[in-house]
């Protein structure tokens, strides 16, 4: 009796945990994707000049080398210019000391190759920046999900026009060529904008009040022939409606007056 009334005052076992889980974990994808984005915007906004020249330089070369040579090409020739590097370092190190210090030579990489216990790849720092990599696509794949399944129709029509004109352009346009315009565009505008940001701005206004008037003249001339095209087919519709209405009457008092008549015959 004590087992079962325990039983029936415990809590169910609900998806309470899984619930506060799961917006633990949105709310750190949020907070990950927050920072990542701030990060790529001090970036682009040259906020560390030296930083941001380097990423942009590592960016385009790394593009311009897998558009002349092969993934396979740039990893085997750059083992082959380490090697190569090593081993001129390595053998001119033992031979200095044999012929400096008449002792025998060490090798000078020996702390990394005898030592055992060093992590060439840290296990931590791995699990961090996948764990990264997870959120952010988390964060776009919902991103994605809301773009498609219409949650805002206005921020669907901007992903639509702006999806549109880059498949329209790429038809035309290597895919290399437009990351390139894309790298290069996301590093000179922020910076452009903050410079000559009032009149950037004044511009941008007068280009929406300019917008919104014509949008707004479209619409006008739309409502008036829509309401012309209207008022035409009601007529159109009244006009048929009669002409089906009158016809049956018309056509009684033509059977009436075209009936012949029937000559009496006279009884004998």
């Amino acid at each position: 009796m004590e087992i079962n009334s325990q039983l029936k005052t415990a809590p169910p076992l609900s998806s309470t945990t899984t619930r506060t889980y799961d917006k633990g974990a949105h709310g750190q994808r949020n907070d990950t994707t927050r920072r990542i984005e701030a990060e790529i915007l001090r970036v682009c906004k040259w906020e560390n000049p030296i930083r941001s020249a380097v990423i942009l330089v590592s960016l385009l070369t790394s593009i311009i080398l897998t558009h002349r040579h092969s993934l396979l090409q740039i990893i085997t020739g750059t083992l082959t210019i380490a090697i190569t590097v090593n081993l001129l370092y390595v053998f001119a190190t033992q031979f200095t000391q044999t012929v400096i210090s008449d002792q025998p030579s060490t090798h000078p990489w020996s702390n990394v190759l005898d030592n055992k216990d060093i992590n060439l790849l840290n296990k931590e720092s791995a699990a961090h920046y996948s764990s990264i990599m997870v959120d952010v696509a988390e964060t776009v794949a919902r991103a994605v999900t809301r773009i498609v399944l219409i949650e805002d129709r206005n921020t669907s029509l901007k992903w639509l026009a702006i999806f549109f004109t880059t498949w329209r352009i790429s038809a035309y346009v290597p895919s290399r060529i437009l990351i390139l315009i894309f790298i290069i565009s996301a590093f000179i505008f922020p910076r452009l904008y903050i410079s000559n940001k009032d009149l950037i701005d004044a511009r941008l206004h007068q280009g929406q009040a300019i917008l919104h008037s014509q949008i707004q003249r479209t619409q006008e001339f739309a409502n008036s022939k829509l309401s012309t095209a209207r008022e035409a087919t009601q007529t159109y519709v009244n006009k048929t409606k009669s002409a089906v209405e009158s016809k049956p009457n018309s056509t009684d008092f033509s059977t009436n007056s075209t009936t012949p008549s029937v000559p009496i015959q006279k009884l004998d």
